[in-house]
């Protein structure tokens, strides 16, 4: 039997009205508890929270709101200028504009970002994304020019700002590049002496702590503390900017004409061992010549050649083992285990000294007296000038070159060394051995810095390596008489100098291949050298010029390096104020050598007329008053 519904008027008068009113009302009851209920809890919560900021924990949130106030500003410090030893700038500092801004002041980032990329040239993505940043700091651009940042800020924008900074340049340029190095975007040193004296330029940073209102506005009145910065130091080189900017463009014509894949030219004052320039260019991949960041005349270990037989003849003669007018019979060729060496130009058997040997850099003769002085006498003298080991430049990737021991030699590992083959050297040893000769036998330690100096100007020397006697006076003396030849009358002529005595000598080494060996005859590198001092009496000025592959049939040292170091050396000269030897020499008042040229010989001599004249006058007088 199925359940009918029942009909509402079964349930009595009314009954349809009150049941849904009474249901309402407890509904609303429940309701209104809930909510009274929920009130309370927030506000027990509210004031537990209020009695926790104020009666259990005050000062850790005093000090929260303190710090959202406080801010610390770095105070950076000046990095220190490189100058040469004139003290010309060759690297400063300088104020630079720098974009920054709070992305969260930037009310509109798209619309702040398509007006900033129009002025800053800067990618708009890029803009729009540092601008929509939950960071409260960002670079906008770094080191723009001037008038950039002066069209930023004419924009108005609200939480961008102008910042200043350190910019790091160069005035001459890439000029000595390879030398002072580089900074990266915040001064902060990667290569070259940049590098190597990063710590010292740098000084240390201060900072500035204080209150700061809203868009960081300082507060009038506001407490704050100032840790100063400490300025970097300046550092003092040993270089010549006039003599490095000349060694650079005679380098660059000479390479270019030579058609040569690059050069190096190094200066060097031999009594102290400071560099007076170094120079490097080499040619790019697109053919042009230019200068290069890279010291090769430290980092590039190459075969000199026959510049390294003035060491050769030392080593001859300190051992006494011949004298310099020691006659002795020299072929045009010599065989020596599976190699044959000869000299060039071919000449019949001749009789020649040590002296003439070194003046015609026979190849043959030299083996023949390194023959008789032996393996381990000659690899000694050769490691007592230095090679094989770096010296005390303290550059970056400097080289040390390969002179294995005499133990380790094969038997044609004696005549090729002699005559520069089969041993590495970098210029910078080659020079440094030059320097020895020159020094009456003692070598110096090469060295780029002459001192510091801090920003009130009290200059700081910087403590000279080791000097190392490598060879008697007597010796040396004899060595530098032998190199004199060379450059009067032997392969060296196109290094002569007007008015001054010079002493050096030319190298022609065939460069050795990356697979090993030199390659077949006709199908060969080269590298030109030419090394020397003057005056040779008194030096005062070593340089080494070496070209890398020089092309064509003009490839030898003579040729192409001799005349490179004569045109350096006639600027020299007048740079250093070096006397020749038509000039008379005397000293200043500081006790500088003076030269003294025609015009200043005719000041003295009008002078000195003067003062006799005024002499005879005192003297004629006395006379008078004694009679």
């Amino acid at each position: 039997m199925s359940r009918q519904p029942i009909a509402p008027a079964t349930l009595g008068r009314g009954a349809s009205t009150v049941v849904p009113e009474r249901q309402t009302r407890t509904r609303f009851r429940r309701r209104a508890i809930f909510v009274g209920l929920m009130l309370a809890t927030v506000a027990g919560l509210f004031g537990w929270r209020l009695a926790s900021l104020q009666l259990l924990d005050p000062d850790r949130y005093v000090a929260h709101g303190e710090a959202q106030l406080i801010r610390t500003i770095e105070l950076s410090a000046y990095r220190g200028a490189i100058v040469d030893r004139n003290g010309v700038d060759l690297v400063l500092s300088v104020p630079g504009q720098t974009m920054i801004a709070n992305p969260q002041l930037v009310e509109d980032p798209v619309r702040a970002a398509q007006a900033l990329a129009r002025v800053l040239g800067t990618d708009l993505e890029v803009l729009e994304r540092r601008l929509s940043s939950d960071k409260s700091f960002v670079y906008l651009g770094r080191q723009v020019d001037l008038e950039v940042a002066e069209a930023a800020v004419a924009l108005n924008i609200p939480g961008v700002y102008v910042n200043e900074e350190w910019e790091r340049i160069r005035p001459g340029g890439d000029s000595a590049l390879s030398i002072l190095g580089r900074t990266d975007i915040d001064s902060i040193g990667i290569s070259g002496m940049e590098l190597v004296y990063d710590g010292l330029l740098s000084g240390t940073h201060g900072e500035w702590v204080g209150e700061m209102g809203l868009g960081n506005a300082s507060i009038p009145g506001g407490e704050h503390s100032v840790q100063a910065a400490a300025d970097g130091r300046t550092l003092v080189l040993t270089l010549d900017r006039a003599l490095q900017f000349e060694a650079e463009q005679l380098l660059l014509e000479a390479v270019e004409a030579a058609g040569a894949n690059g050069g190096v030219l190094v200066a060097m004052h031999p009594d102290t061992g400071g560099l007076l320039a170094t120079a490097t260019v080499r040619r790019s991949s697109d053919g042009v010549v230019r200068i290069s960041s890279e010291h090769r005349a430290a980092t590039w270990a190459y075969e000199p050649g026959s510049i390294i037989k003035p060491l050769t003849v030392s080593a001859i003669l300190n051992r006494a083992v011949a004298a310099p007018d020691t006659v002795r019979q020299v072929p045009p060729r010599l065989d020596v285990h599976d190699a044959t060496f000869s000299d060039s130009p071919f000449h019949e058997t001749m009789d020649l000294t040590l002296a003439e040997i070194l003046r015609r850099s026979s190849n043959v003769g030299t083996i023949l007296w390194a023959q008789d002085l032996g393996a381990e006498a000659l690899h000694e003298q050769l490691r007592e000038f230095g090679l094989g080991s770096v010296t005390d430049l303290d550059f970056p990737g400097e080289a040390s070159g390969v002179l294995r021991p005499a133990g380790t030699w094969s038997g044609t590992s004696l005549p090729t060394i002699a005559i520069g083959q089969g041993v590495s050297t970098t210029p910078l040893q080659m020079l440094t051995a030059y320097a020895a000769l020159a020094n009456g036998g003692v070598r110096p330690a090469p060295t780029l810095v002459l001192g510091t100096r801090d920003d009130v100007g009290v200059f700081e020397p910087r403590r000279r390596g080791p000097a190392l006697r490598v060879l008697p006076v007597a010796v040396a003396q004899d060595v530098v008489g032998l190199m004199e030849q060379v450059v009067a009358s032997g392969t060296g002529t196109r290094a002569q100098v007007p008015g001054y005595r010079v002493a050096g000598k030319t190298g022609t080494a065939w460069k050795a291949l990356p697979t090993g060996g030199y390659g077949s005859r006709g199908n060969r590198s080269y590298v030109a050298s030419f090394a020397g001092f003057l005056p040779a009496e008194a030096p005062r000025l070593a340089v080494i010029v070496v070209i890398d592959e020089p092309s064509g049939d003009v490839y030898s040292g003579g040729r192409v390096a001799a005349p490179v170091f004569a045109e350096f050396a006639r600027f020299a000269v007048r740079q250093l104020r070096i006397p020749s030897a038509d000039e008379r020499v005397e000293s200043d008042q500081e006790g500088r050598i003076m030269a003294l040229t025609p015009a200043r010989q005719a000041i003295l001599r009008e002078a000195a007329e003067a003062s006799r004249l005024e002499q005879s006058g005192e003297m004629v007088a006395a006379s008078a008053i004694s009679g």
